[in-house]
């Protein structure tokens, strides 16, 4: 199912990006929370998925029906293709894009799926953090 959701957010990307996404070549590691926080601080943090050039997307084991954490993917994706792309973006940069990228999928997705209210990166945080309380 990863893989179908992948393909799903490399066409979108391309669709809807200056990226071309058919050039992304990495491998995306499901972890479980614990390991994906142990790997990218050392220890506990707030971490939902990271990109390491060296190894590919490492993300929390996710269900990726939902479109939240969908637009999480994505927004690694972004980062893989930013690093393909050498971008000369400073980082806050190419942090500001991936998080501009990101909310452009879950307002477009979430219109045409035709939801009462569409999603926002700030909607899908919140949800987030109502269900890790």
């Amino acid at each position: 199912m990863l893989t179908n959701i992948i393909q799903f957010l490399l066409e979108w990307i391309t669709v809807n990006t200056h990226y071309d996404a058919s050039v992304f070549n990495f491998k995306v590691i499901e972890l479980s929370s614990s390991e994906l926080q142990t790997l990218a601080c050392g220890g506990k943090c707030p971490i939902v998925a990271f990109f390491k050039p060296e190894v590919g997307i490492l993300i929390s084991k996710l269900d990726f029906e939902n479109l939240c954490n969908q637009s999480i993917l994505l927004h690694e994706i972004i980062h893989a293709l930013q690093y393909l792309n050498e971008s000369n973006l400073v980082d806050a940069f190419k942090e500001k894009e991936a998080y501009q990228i990101q909310n452009k999928f879950l307002m477009e997705i979430s219109i045409k799926l035709e939801l009462i209210e569409p999603l926002n990166l700030k909607k899908c945080r919140s949800l987030q953090l109502n269900t890790l309380m």
